[in-house]
This record gives structure tokens, C-alpha cells and sequence, in this order.
């Protein structure tokens, strides 16, 4: 299947409402979560997708992402990194990131969003380097089949795309997310680590996930 060279997967966000006692430069959460369907709907095709364990492992030991706001689209903010992370790691629930925003008025708005909650989604670039596809009831498709069924998948849909291995060149947060069960928060430098996982998984509990 001819795709792009990158793709991009938005995650609605549940910001951690933990006091902010500093600066609330620290920006904190899950860029993604693992095993988790979502409906995609792009230039690929109409499919169902999920990320599995280990699909990050081989880009984090290369290079760290850049952290842009909304994919460097942004009038005010373009493509200048809006921070640098300083932990990005894979854990039962997802790819956790943590990093410093930048001091400066142009990424202040933005950080001042994301402590309001008016800023709801976090997001990441990425291309596929391994996966395969299945079927509803769970058989393989060849290259073919996957093609032709993609865009009409008839009585054999919906089709699944299982991603085992990921390409990650940027992540940060975005202004209209798709995805749910992710997270993402500021707060101060000084204050301990507090992911928070547990409220995406509520988050998702009360949508019936």
C-alpha cells in the first residue's frame, strides 16, 4: 500500500489536574496508548487500528522526537520545537513522555491552554516500519488483499492494521485530537513524576471503553 512518508495519529487527552506549585513547564503524559482500537479514516483508507507493545522500542534508542504544537501549523509558533523531551519510555499503558516547555511568550498561550484544559489533544508523527492486517473474524491479508480491501471491504470488514513497529519523528500537543485514552499535563520541575494513567483509564470507563 503507497502511503505517505509520514503519517499522523491524534489522542484526546485527560489533563492531570495535580496543584501546580512551580514554573508548570513540565509537560507530562501518554503520546500514545497500546492495544487500544480506533477508527481511521484518511488518504489510507477506512480501517480499524491498534499500536502494540514494543512498536516503539528501536526509534527511542535512535533519537528523541521533536515536541512541535498541532504539527508546526501553527501561525504564531510554526514549526520551532515548543520544548525538548527528556524522557520518552514504553510501559503497559502506552508511550510516556515527559519534557520542558520552553520560556518564552510564544509557547506561553499554549502552556497556559493546556493547564485550563482548553487544549485537548496530544499527537504524533510517525512512520510504519512493520505491521501486518487481519480481517473481521481474524485472518491474514496478503498485500493485495489488503489493498483491494481497504477502500471496499464488503462482508470481510471492518479490517484491521495491527502496527508492531513505529518510525517516531514529533509528538506534542494538538488543538482537535481523534484518539481517546491518552493524557498529557503540566506542572512544576520540582515536583515528583504523576502519571496520569489511572485518570485515562477512567476516562475511558465512563465512555464504556
Amino acid at each position: 500500500m503507497k502511503t505517505n512518508p509520514y503519517t499522523v495519529r491524534d489522542f484526546a487527552f485527560q489533563v492531570d489536574e495535580s496543584r501546580d506549585t512551580g514554573d508548570g513547564r513540565t509537560l507530562s503524559g501518554y503520546a500514545a496508548v497500546f492495544d487500544q482500537d480506533a477508527e481511521i479514516k484518511s488518504y489510507e483508507g477506512k480501517f480499524i487500528e491498534r499500536i502494540k507493545f514494543g512498536a516503539f522500542k528501536r526509534t527511542l534508542g535512535i533519537h528523541n522526537p521533536i515536541m512541535q504544537y498541532d504539527h508546526g501549523r501553527d501561525v504564531r509558533v510554526g514549526t520551532v520545537p515548543i520544548g525538548v523531551y527528556s524522557e520518552l519510555r514504553e510501559d503497559e499503558h502506552g508511550l510516556f513522555v515527559e519534557g520542558r516547555l520552553l520560556d518564552n511568550p510564544v509557547v506561553e498561550p499554549i502552556r497556559q491552554a493546556i493547564e485550563a484544559h482548553a487544549i485537548t489533544g496530544m499527537s504524533f508523527k510517525f512512520r510504519v516500519l512493520a505491521d501486518y492486517w487481519t480481517d473481521k473474524v481474524g485472518r491474514r491479508l496478503s498485500e493485495y488483499e489488503m489493498q483491494r480491501l481497504v477502500s471496499s471491504p464488503g462482508s470481510r470488514g471492518p479490517i484491521h492494521r495491527t502496527i508492531t513497529e513505529i518510525a517516531l519523528h514529533e509528538a506534542g500537543p494538538v488543538a482537535s485530537p481523534a484518539y481517546r485514552g491518552t493524557s498529557v499535563g503540566v506542572r512544576s520541575s520540582a515536583e515528583s513524576p504523576r502519571i496520569s494513567k489511572a485518570m485515562a483509564e477512567r476516562r475511558l470507563k465512563l465512555l464504556g471503553r
